[in-house]
């Protein structure tokens, strides 16, 4: 089942955003343009991610504390299928390149094994699941597939990443050493997998073809979350961080020549932080709080802050449209989603950036947003 970009994008239009509720049984399905919760998805405890097939009309929601997974029908809008026995902590997930594999880790154990690990299920043609295959590993946080077509696994505990091969096989092809706990890991268009470390202070640059790091940028403490800012004349990598108030803004070309020290700025933003999002132009970001009422704007082609904007509450995950006009924000204490209005962003009036309007009716704490252009 190879996926087909064409279709994809055009199915992508009229696929609805997902929320998840962090504090509720389910994820919200959400139709942005229209302002609107669309309908409530799954039933469960601790709901976590969410995957976009990319031919498919079809979603997969992850649950923590109910270790459980539900294959959703956009179209009816309505599970289909629940996967129960995925261990203990299923935390990460990702699909195989081809569109036909569905890969759980788990922090804890394996459903047949007191061992954490990586379950990989067999994706139909209708897009429902099959139990495929397991690899004990150690405690798994982050997952993604890299540009290789390989499986990176984090492994928390042992301060490295597992590279699997991306099939029910899970054949462990190597072991990298890299930071304090390795948390979130993402993929870089230059061809490198890019871990936060939630144990330390940086973050590292994998390069899958030497199977080593080729670079260690400096962050703040706790760093989590990634965004890419493509500017004018730059190319940031905007590290926020858990516990510490000042977001790391990376050199991806520093990264890209194995720079000893890439990470060009660590900005004070006067908050701790969770995740960022940046315009399509690269030339302004947005970034949350976990302890204040207000996301704050930063001007990348001079590295300050621009701005706040009070939404009320914790702010907690921030997703610009695709346009670039509006940035959802989501909330640890309220049950709706920001929207911004960041038109004025385009003729550099960060200042004139408001809340423009609220979508009602989620959940408890909806903190996740996840789009089907993006999140497949």
């Amino acid at each position: 089942m190879t996926p087909d970009t064409d279709t994809a994008s055009a199915r992508s239009s009229g696929v609805p955003t997902i929320v998840k509720n962090a504090a509720s049984s389910h994820f919200s399905a959400v139709d942005l343009a229209a302002g609107e919760v669309v309908a409530d998805l799954g039933e469960g405890r601790y709901p976590h991610t969410a995957l976009f097939h990319p031919t498919e009309p079809v979603a997969y929601l992850l649950y923590i504390a109910s270790a459980h997974l539900e294959v959703v029908d956009l179209d009816r809008l309505e599970t289909v299928q629940r996967i129960d026995r995925l261990g203990t902590m299923p935390v990460g997930s990702a699909l195989g390149p081809d569109g036909d594999v569905l890969f759980v880790g788990t922090a804890v154990d394996l459903p047949a094994s007191s061992d954490p690990g990586v379950l990989a299920f067999a994706i139909g043609e209708d897009g429902r699941l099959e139990p495929a295959g397991t690899r004990p590993l150690s405690r798994s946080s982050g997952m993604r597939i890299g540009p290789d077509d390989r499986l990176y696994v984090g492994q928390k505990t042992e301060n490295e990443i597992a590279v699997l091969g991306a099939d029910p096989g899970l054949d462990l092809e190597a072991e990298i050493p890299v930071g304090a706990e390795p948390h979130d890991l993402y993929v870089l268009a230059e061809g490198l997998v890019v871990a936060n470390h939630a144990g330390g202070s940086s973050a590292s640059f994998v390069d899958p073809a030497t199977e080593r790091v080729r670079c260690t940028a400096e962050t703040g403490v706790d760093p989590h979350g990634f965004a890419v800012a493509d500017g004018p004349d730059y190319r940031y990598g905007l590290f926020p961080a858990r516990e510490d108030d000042r977001v790391a803004v990376v050199d991806l070309e520093a990264v890209a020549a194995g720079d000893d020290s890439p990470t060009e700025r660590l900005l004070e933003v006067g908050t701790t932080t969770g995740f960022a999002a940046t315009t399509p132009d690269g030339r302004y970001a947005v970034v949350d709080s976990y302890e204040e009422p207000f996301v704050t704007m930063l001007d990348l082609t001079d590295l300050t802050v621009a701005g706040r904007v009070e939404v009320g509450g914790e702010p907690l995950h921030v997703v610009f449209g695709p346009d670039g006009q509006e940035c959802y924000v989501g909330n640890m204490e309220r049950t709706d989603l920001a929207v911004l209005d960041t038109r004025p962003l385009a003729d550099d009036r960060p200042t004139d950036v408001t809340v423009g309007r609220r979508i009602d009716g989620l959940g408890a704490k909806p903190s996740g947003i996840f789009r089907p252009e993006v999140d497949q």
